[in-house]
């Protein structure tokens, strides 16, 4: 039985013309996505994100996932590149950078606000965190127009997926016990992608019915949960020895439709992930799994005449947890997912 998950969701979109958007101000920092058509900003984008401390003793943590935009269904893009302190072009392949705003470790991290791109036409992760407090920002650009949604977070409390796992936080890991069957762990930090099973057969190294997976230091990280259509996302962040985290405890199975009202209709079988548009709006597609493969298709578009047919079936990833976004302009639907054994679970982060 699930006791306690701090997991607020708050969509929106905004639409800008030489303007700029708020999408965080709550005393510790403020989020915004700026117009740049004049270039005024560091960055050759349209939109740049600028995030301002507001708290002197609250540094901003922040870690930002730029999801590759070259990859295919038929190619996924395999290219990951972790930045250094410099952001600057070229953003080949998916491109993961962290930094912080406001902070005194080191020399810049001083400046205070910064600044970070949006480019045209690829999907983004940006994730701000100090202790407790955190935010997982989706963005996406398109035609001039900056869609978003926006994820809370707050502490972690133990929590149950039922009849599968219990998971628990015992100093600085996620202490995960079998309730009974095998629980399928993934877990992604930065660009590293680790699957293990507890309580497990086809290995000796799963058999354990309990097993500690240390919690990340300064690092963010994305660890997926569950067995068949039981599932659980968590999203997180450690620095300073507490950590902020983002859970979604609810699962079903995707053999069951799930449809975006008047946008689009996804239903999986096994590894054949099925969209449809359900208007003449195109359905842009991101998918990045937990392997770091990443890509990115249109269901009824006409940039190219592969775009057009308005139900298309795509393949996912066998035994490896991944994230859908599909979006259109102010709509974007979110969802996470994992297949074993032909049986396909999806997470609707809403």
């Amino acid at each position: 039985m699930m006791k306690k998950v701090y997991s607020v969701v708050v969509l929106s979109f905004a639409v800008l013309f030489y303007a700029q958007i708020t999408i965080i101000d709550d005393g510790w920092v403020r989020l915004s996505v700026l117009d740049n058509k004049f270039a005024q900003y560091p960055y050759p984008t349209d939109f740049v994100i600028e995030i301002l401390a507001l708290d002197r003793s609250m540094p901003v943590e922040v870690s930002y996932l730029m999801m590759d935009g070259s990859g295919t269904p038929g190619q996924p893009s395999t290219n990951f590149v972790m930045k250094g302190s410099n952001f600057n072009p070229p953003w080949d392949g998916s491109c993961f950078f962290k930094t912080e705003v406001g902070g005194w470790a080191q020399a810049e991290f001083a400046a205070n606000p910064k600044y970070l791109p949006l480019p045209h036409y690829r999907t983004c992760l940006l994730l701000l965190a100090r202790y407790e407090n955190i935010y997982a920002v989706f963005l996406r650009e398109n035609d001039g127009q900056v869609g978003y949604t926006l994820l809370k977070g707050g502490s972690f409390s133990s929590f149950e997926i039922p009849k599968v796992a219990r998971i628990e936080l015992q100093v600085n890991e996620f202490v995960v016990t079998s309730l009974g069957q095998p629980v399928e762990v993934g877990m992604w930090v930065e660009g590293r992608y680790t699957h293990d099973e507890v309580g497990g057969w086809a290995a000796p190294s799963y058999a354990a019915k309990t097993k500690r997976y240390r919690v990340p230091h300064y690092e963010m990280f994305m660890m997926m949960l569950g067995r068949y259509d039981k599932l659980a996302l968590i999203i997180g962040k450690e620095n300073d020895g507490r950590l902020g985290v983002i859970v979604f405890p609810k699962s079903t199975s995707w053999s069951n439709p799930i449809e975006v009202p008047g946008f689009c209709r996804t239903v999986a079988r096994g590894t054949r992930l099925t969209v449809a548009a359900l208007s003449d709006s195109p359905v842009e597609i991101t998918h990045f799994a937990f392997d770091n493969t990443c890509w990115q298709w249109e269901v009824g578009g006409w940039a190219l005449p592969e775009y057009a047919p308005k139900q298309q079936t795509f393949t996912l990833k066998h035994y490896t947890p991944g994230l859908i976004v599909v979006n259109r302009y102010q709509t974007m639907d979110l969802f996470g997912y994992n297949e074993n054994d032909g049986q396909t679970g999806v997470i609707q982060i809403k």
